[in-house]
């Protein structure tokens, strides 16, 4: 306890031990920072924080996985679960766009992105009723870079990162734009090799030992990634008039992963019948391809801001995975599947008067799923289907959503009001074979989500603002799936068709002073939360699958500070938050309720020595954490970079270290109605890195009113 006190302590302390030093700077001085227009790395609006990648050095290479484990309040578990200012549930969006991915299919797209195409990360706590009601604990959209300057735009980087493993990314955009065409390619290719260093304790409680035994179990894991990618990223623009243009984009990733695992269980003797030592190798050869199109319109009536953007969207995924495990029988497992997505939607701004806009969209989507498994244990010399863990999971969902929203603007008060209606349908079936019937289910239900957002302006730039929204998170196809899915002799996943979507209410009060800080008080119902639960089968076997809690609360203070200057060269970013979380258990567990407060502090230090140098210090401390049935353990991380601008500017070369301590390093224990477990999990997160990029850029800049048109856009989000 007094060691993290103590990294608290140093994190809050560290930025402002230069407040008293604070010069005061002439007005010609500050005409020169501004002049040089460097954009701010983290900016803060009602509702919503926005990092900027660009502006960070030790932020801007890497891949976008590594980007959001280093955000303050962002904790990414390995099984792809997603913390939000101590809160889960948070949705992963790309361009304002769903991933549909999720589990262990979503880190590896975040992981096989690269940083470097990526403009800024921004983290919604409070969405309007334009995105899709999905998230309950908010959004966070990862924004692609789009380049507004006309003429030739050539952009080369290349990085690499060292750790325990090497990592080395290259990549390549070109953008052309004209009067009427805009057309943009990005590739880029990561080779990386990772590890998983992985030990579980298991103690079984009292009464529920197996007779004769200890009860003691402990597992030690090493596996190791070789992972290979390829990102690509086409489009083109036409403008067709002065108010309409039409736009196609598309973008995909081909990856191939090789993982070689390692499992010692161990079960100490009481018997001679009983326990001992046993090792189970698992080896897998993944491949996945996901490709994505979209076929945009947008249409301007009126000068006055009236605008229609329509769009068309597909999506593909596929994989590929053979699974080869050796422990005391041999098994093999084939699996497959993949993911279609068809979507359509529309949304039209309709600015009334300089007071009044009125917001209005709908939107129609289809996504079809399906997942194998052809598992064989080899008895003697051949092998012999496993129909007990072999199937076939076929999902199918439709939503249908429409939605409306008023913004009102008067003398200090700024209104925004809608309403959204999301109708689901979802079928699922499970094939079955000579050993198990065949299973389906389906579920149909409709939702309305009120959302608000109300700022008051006070004197001198202040401002308070109420924001309400209501939220939903749906069982993913995972979740609903229940084939079976093995990690070890004694570790089994499978789904539960009878989970029900999570509803929950959000509600925060903030004083906003100008554009340096925000504090507010944020409140957090939820209904139905779900979480992993972990279920004894009985000789120390665990069967992890998802299920309903009754309810959780959150509330807390949170504090975000935006370019706090404190010297002439120094400004500080400050995110802050202590979130009180209380999940109400199932009546069978001992322990009813899992409550905790949390603590969370990032801090972000830029130094800008000269026209050419500058330097950073990142630094994070996610405290300890209730999640439904786990508390997972305090983690902290800090960062350094520095960066050197070559070539008359057209160069920048960067040298960076990510978690020199080597302190971020998941911890829980899990309680559940037989046993406690402890779980302890180090992948490769310290790593010294060098980036060089080179940047060639012919033409001129879009002129102001274009690019506020291309902002505006770029900001405008789709349903």
């Amino acid at each position: 306890m007094s060691r993290n006190l103590f990294i608290i302590v140093l994190l809050i302390i560290t930025p402002f031990c230069g407040w008293g030093q604070v010069d005061t700077i002439a007005d010609q001085k500050l005409q020169e920072v501004v002049i040089m227009a460097k954009l701010p790395t983290v900016e803060m609006k009602p509702g919503k924080m926005t990092y900027r990648l660009d502006a960070s050095i030790t932020q801007s290479q890497g891949n976008v996985y590594d980007v959001l484990t280093s955000l303050p309040g962002v904790v990414i578990q390995n099984d792809g679960t997603i913390f939000l200012n101590g809160q889960n549930g948070a949705n992963i969006l790309m361009d304002g766009k769903p991933t549909y991915l999720l589990g262990q299919d979503l880190v590896n797209l975040l992981k096989s992105t690269p940083a470097s195409i990526t403009d800024k990360i921004d983290l919604i706590t409070q969405p309007s009723a334009r995105y899709d009601a999905s998230g309950n604990s908010g959004i966070i959209d990862i924004r692609t870079k789009k380049i507004l300057r006309r003429g030739m735009n050539l952009s080369v980087n290349g990085s690499y990162d060292q750790g325990k493993y090497g990592e080395g990314f290259a990549s390549t955009t070109l953008n052309l734009r004209t009067n009427k065409f805009n057309f943009y390619l990005s590739y880029s290719y990561s080779r990386k090799n990772d590890y998983d260093d992985l030990y579980v304790e298991r103690s079984y409680l009292e009464g529920w030992r197996p007779e004769g035994e200890t009860g003691q179990m402990t597992q030690s894991s090493y596996r190791t990634w070789k992972n290979k990618s390829n990102y690509y990223r086409f489009g083109i623009d036409y403008q067709m008039s002065e108010k309409t243009t039409i736009g196609l984009s598309t973008d995909g990733n081909l990856a191939g992963s090789k993982v070689e695992g390692d499992m010692n269980s161990s079960i100490p003797k009481r018997s001679p019948q009983t326990g001992g030592l046993l090792r189970t190798l698992n080896d897998q050869n993944r491949s996945r391809d996901n490709f994505t199109a979209v076929l945009s319109l947008t249409h301007t009536f009126n000068s006055d801001g009236g605008v229609l953007d329509a769009s068309m969207d597909y999506l593909r995924y596929r994989y590929e995975e053979d699974q080869y495990l050796n422990s005391q029988d041999t098994l093999f497992g084939d699996m497959g599947g993949g993911i279609h997505l068809y979507s359509g939607q529309a949304n039209l701004v309709w600015p009334f008067s300089k007071s009044f806009t009125f917001h209005a969209g709908a939107k129609t989507s289809f996504v079809s799923i399906d997942n194998n498994a052809d598992y064989n244990r080899l008895q003697g010399d051949s092998w012999q289907s496993d129909h007990d863990l072999s199937c076939d999971f076929q999902y199918d969902e439709n939503i249908n959503a429409g939605y409306i929203q008023l913004d009102a603007k008067f003398s200090s008060v700024s209104l925004e009001a809608g309403l959204r209606l999301e109708n689901t349908r979802i079928e699922g079936e499970q094939s079955g074979n000579a050993y198990q019937r065949d299973s389906s289910f389906t579920n149909h239900y409709t939702h309305l989500f009120p959302t608000l957002s109300v700022q008051y302006a006070l004197r001198n730039g202040n401002s308070l603002s109420l924001t309400y929204g209501k939220r939903i998170v749906r069982p993913n196809y995972r979740d609903l799936n229940p084939f079976v899915y093995i990690h070890d002799e004694y570790t089994y996943d499978k789904g539960n068709t009878l989970l029900r979507p999570e509803l929950s209410d959000n509600l925060e009060l903030a004083y906003i002073h100008g554009d340096l800080f925000r504090v507010g008080l944020a409140f957090n119902y939820t209904k139905d939360v779900i979480i992993k639960s972990y279920l004894d089968q009985g000789n120390y076997v665990v069967y992890v699958s998802p299920e309903n809690l009754s309810s959780r609360v959150s509330v807390g203070p949170r504090l975000s500070t935006s370019q706090l200057p404190l010297t002439s060269f120094w400004n500080v970013n400050v995110s802050a938050s202590w979130i009180y979380n209380r999940y109400r258990l199932p009546e069978n567990y001992q322990v009813k309720v899992n409550e905790r407060w949390t603590p969370n502090i990032g801090i972000s230090n830029q130094f800008n020595f000269a026209r050419t140098w500058s330097a950073e210090l990142i630094g994070f401390y996610n405290g300890k954490m209730a999640a439904g049935q786990a508390t997972i353990y305090p983690l902290w991380q800090i960062n350094v970079g520095i960066q050197k601008k070559i070539w008359k500017g057209r160069g920048t070369i960067q040298l960076f270290a990510r978690d020199i301590f080597h302190s971020n390093v998941s911890r829980m224990s899990v309680m559940t109605p037989t046993q406690h477990a402890f779980i302890k999990e180090r992948m490769s997160r310290t790593v010294v890195g060098i980036s060089l990029t080179y940047r060639i850029n012919r033409g001129l800049e879009v002129k102001e009113s274009h690019r506020k048109h291309s902002v505006d856009e770029s900001k405008r989000i789709n349903l």
